[in-house]
Formats: C-alpha cells, sequence, structure tokens
C-alpha cells in the first residue's frame, strides 16, 4: 500500500534586490582586502599574544609554589616507602595505610596530570592566540601568492599572444610594417633643396619615419631633454655626441653587471638613464641563465642601424632618440 506524502509548502524568503546586491558587493570587497585584513589581523593577534603571556607569567610564582608544595609531599611519601606514612589530622598524629611504590607512583602522575592541567590554563589562551596569529599572516600570504600566480599566467598568456600577433605580421607584411605597427612610426615626406657642383638648387624628397605621438612601446622611453611635464631629465645635455657616448657606456654597464651578477631589473636601467621607475620595471628584465654560458645581452635599439630616427642620433643630427629595451620578461618567472 502506497503512502501518500502530505503536500507541504516550503516558505520562499524573498530577500530585496538591493539588499542582495549590498551582501554581494560587500563579499567581494572583504575577498579584495583579506591579505590585508588577514595581515593586520595576525600582527594584532601576535600584541594580543605578548600582553596575554606577560599577564600570565606574573601568576607564574604562585602556581610554581603550589606544584613545589606537591612535588615536597610525593618526596616525602617515598621516604616512607614500605612503612606507615603518619599522617595529622586534628593536631593529633594518628597512624595511616602502608605507602607502597605503585601509590607513589600514583600520586606523581596525579601531581603532573595537575601541573600541565595549570599551565595548559595559564598559557593555553596566549598560546592559541599566538597559532591564530600565524595562521592569519599565512594565510594572507598564500592569497597574495595565488592572486601574483594569477597575474603572472594572465601576463605571459598576454605577451604570448602578442608575440603570436607579431609573427603573423611579419610573415605577412615584413619586418617593417611589424615595427611600425609597434613603435607607431609613420610616414612623412621630408623636403629639401641641394646644390649640385654646378651650383644649381634642386628639391629633394625622402620618406622618413617619425613617432606618431605618445609612448610606442610599453617598457620603450624616449631620451630627450624633458621627461614628462616640464621635469628636465638630469643626464641629457645639449650635445648629441655626448649623449650617444652616455647611452653606450650605462649599455655596456648594465651587460657588465648583468655577466657578472646574473640578473637586471629594467628599473635599475630606468633610473641609470633618468626616467621614473614604474611598477612593471620592478618585475621585468634581464636574466643570464645558464649564468656559465653568458648568451644574453642589453640592448638599448641604439644597434638597429635601419631605423631612420637612430641613423639621425647616431650622426649627431637629432638629439633625441628612442630606447627601446629587449627584456627577457618577468625575472621571478626565469630563474
Amino acid at each position: 500500500m502506497k503512502m501518500k506524502l502530505p503536500n507541504v509548502k516550503i516558505p520562499q524568503v524573498k530577500i530585496p534586490v538591493k539588499l542582495s546586491r549590498f551582501l554581494g558587493r560587500s563579499k567581494l570587497r572583504v575577498q579584495k582586502h583579506s591579505p590585508e585584513i588577514l595581515l593586520v589581523s595576525g600582527i594584532s593577534g601576535f600584541v594580543g599574544t605578548v600582553i596575554l603571556a606577560c599577564k600570565a607569567t606574573t601568576k607564574l610564582p604562585g602556581v610554581v609554589a603550589s606544584h613545589e608544595d606537591m612535588m615536597d609531599d610525593i618526596h616525602e611519601m617515598e621516604d616512607y616507602i614500605g612503612t606507615t606514612m603518619p599522617t595529622t589530622l586534628d593536631d593529633d598524629e594518628i597512624t595511616g595505610h602502608a605507602i607502597s611504590v605503585k601509590d607513589v607512583q600514583k600520586e606523581k602522575t596525579k601531581a603532573y596530570l595537575t601541573i600541565a592541567k595549570d599551565y595548559i590554563c595559564l598559557y593555553g589562551p596566549s598560546v592559541s592566540l599566538g597559532l591564530a596569529s600565524g595562521a592569519c599572516i599565512v594565510g594572507s600570504y598564500s592569497v597574495e601568492k595565488k592572486r601574483y600566480t594569477g597575474l603572472l599566467g594572465a601576463y605571459n598568456g598576454a605577451m604570448a599572444a602578442f608575440e603570436t600577433y607579431r609573427q603573423r605580421v611579419r610573415e605577412e607584411l615584413g619586418d617593417e610594417a611589424d615595427e611600425r605597427f609597434r613603435y607607431g612610426w609613420k610616414k612623412e615626406q621630408l623636403v629639401g633643396e641641394t646644390t649640385d657642383e654646378k651650383g644649381k638648387k634642386k628639391k629633394t624628397k625622402e620618406d622618413i619615419l617619425t613617432l606618431d605621438g605618445g609612448e610606442p612601446s610599453q617598457y620603450a622611453r624616449v631620451f630627450e631633454h624633458y621627461i614628462r611635464d616640464g621635469v628636465p631629465n638630469p643626464n641629457w645635455y645639449d650635445d648629441p655626441f655626448f649623449n650617444m657616448q652616455f647611452l653606450k657606456a650605462q649599455e655596456n654597464y648594465f651587460n657588465t653587471i648583468l655577466n657578472t651578477r646574473g640578473y637586471v631589473f629594467l628599473n635599475e636601467v630606468y633610473d641609470a638613464l633618468g626616467f621614473p621607475m614604474t611598477s612593471e620595471g620592478g618585475l621585468v628584465g634581464w636574466v643570464q641563465n645558464p649564468p656559465s654560458e653568458p648568451s644574453n645581452y642589453i640592448s638599448f635599439g641604439l644597434r638597429d642601424i635601419s631605423n631612420p630616427q637612430v641613423r639621425r642620433f647616431i650622426n649627431q643630427q637629432e638629439n633625441a632618440v628612442l630606447l627601446d629595451f629587449n627584456v627577457d620578461g618577468v625575472i621571478i618567472d626565469l630563474i
């Protein structure tokens, strides 16, 4: 015989949309700041641990004294093993039972358990708070490490996709088009005049590449008089030859550092050339792997004589040049 289950209606609790959205965004904010929250909680917990431990230590002499009294009684019992130990009751000495080794061991066990219990009660809260504080700090590090790993994976994926795109451009349109698209060069026609041997003036036309405004790539910088917003570059001089020698000297210097130390951060190069350091510059750079077989090198892009602007800078026809740094990628990921 089949039994029919009663038709019970479960009441549905409807949460207002605004409240639900507020709770969801609040949870997301907590997740966003969870490393800071865990770190602050851990540091505060360690401060509380020290306070609790100091407070417990003030009670330690009384606890130790009671433990010493217990152990003294047990040592006294050991002197009466095999005999009857006298006990005192209402200031009258009476005869107790015979003391055996088993009785002494039993009393010692009780005493040790009591001592352990007293110490746990005394220092247990401070130790527990210290362990919880350590767990918060470790948890903060774990969250940050997971986020860093995720960002590093996203960065490497983006760089791989970008390199694949550049390779397709080179295969389809050539290296010149790749350089033009990457750095934002645009073709312009330079009109000039020349005088031949007979003294006749002739108009000349030359196709040149110029920057199409803005910074051409993520890491490239223009070495010129002003860094930004009227701030002068302390390493720039009004002498193209001096600027060229300075840049070559810095390039050789950092190649020496790369070969001797094994790595160079991009921010180190930025700082030496007078450029502001960046957050990404503290992650990317050059690595010499393996150190015993130097094969990598640092280039500022001054060796690219196919670039018209570089040629004019080398020939001292211009006093500013685009520096493109051939970084290997995120250093920590390459070690």
